[in-house]
């Protein structure tokens, strides 16, 4: 499925690419981007009829507080950030991370507009810490060819969603990739955060193999529930140290004998912990409605 659209969607198979209406309640749904499904075509157009199993998916809670899926079957989520211009957000990274290795998607950092005025020590500090994570780290301009490119090469041949900020270069790394135009705009003046370009996530392949999909701007990531280990799972250096804590069942939020306490940087352990209370205020609030 290449996008979704109210009641209807882009499907691509063995003929092209075509329209299809979608049938309600689908098993399966609501399907997204990314999506594998099964169509009827016994009438006059044919209407999807079950959204298969995914082999990942990109997650965050939307409005009404429910769970809803980004972004489907993607290999590798692609968190685009300025490094100014909107500001650089570290634990929006952070974040993704966690929605990443719970959706089963690899992740890497983009980090744009560097031809800005911007803090070189707070930047490098990040580009350490993600790499430390694990995760591949570009920096350049969505402008430059060279970038572009470094792009092409770390997807190579995947699915790669492009997640973050409004007006971080997202639209315009897409267009440069696979040569198919996408709304752009400038950062809001008001809140530094970008203004909205992108609204439905739209899958483009791209010359040669792979895939693009650019996911819309966002000002907040909310993450699905989980338990502090999932969270967890998202740090692989608080992973690493809770395999040293005193209990099996530490959640590094100052248990007696955590590991996690003198070993892991005081930047990502907040990071963390932050996340694990909102998702445990987030728990507490649900059981009070329920």
């Amino acid at each position: 499925m290449l996008r979704v659209a109210g009641p209807l969607a882009e499907v691509a198979d063995a003929s092209g690419t075509r329209e299809v209406r979608l049938a309600p309640r689908l098993p399966g749904g609501p399907p997204v981007a990314g999506d594998r499904v099964r169509i009827d075509d016994s009438g006059s157009q044919g209407i999807v009829r079950e959204v298969l199993p995914r082999r990942t998916v990109l997650e965050r809670i939307g409005s009404g507080g429910r769970v809803r899926s980004v972004v489907a079957n993607a290999d590798v989520l692609i968190v685009v950030a300025a490094v100014a211009e909107p500001p650089l957000v570290p634990r929006l990274i952070n974040r993704y991370a966690v929605a990443a290795v719970a959706g089963g998607l690899d992740m890497a950092v983009v980090l744009t507009k560097d031809d800005l005025p911007h803090d070189d020590a707070e930047v490098a500090v990040v580009m350490a810490r993600q790499r430390a994570a694990g995760h591949p780290v570009l920096i350049g301009s969505a402008h430059d060819a060279a970038l572009v490119e470094q792009v092409r090469e770390l997807i190579d041949g995947r699915v790669a969603a492009f997640a973050g900020h409004s007006g971080v270069g997202k639209s315009t790394l897409t267009t440069a990739l696979t040569g198919v135009p996408r709304a752009t705009g400038e950062v809001s003046d008001r809140l530094r955060s970008g203004r909205h370009t992108t609204t439905d996530p739209r899958l483009i392949p791209l010359p040669g193999g792979g895939a693009v999909v650019d996911t819309a701007g966002v000002r907040s990531f909310w993450l699905p529930p989980m338990t502090p280990a999932d969270i967890a799972a998202g740090f692989p250096d608080i992973a690493d140290a809770a395999t040293r804590c005193r209990f099996p069942d530490c959640r590094h939020m100052g248990d007696a004998g955590c590991a996690a306490e003198p070993e892991v940087d005081p930047e990502r352990l907040s990071s963390y912990r932050a996340l694990v209370e909102a998702a445990e205020s987030a728990n507490r609030f649900a059981r009070g409605h329920d």
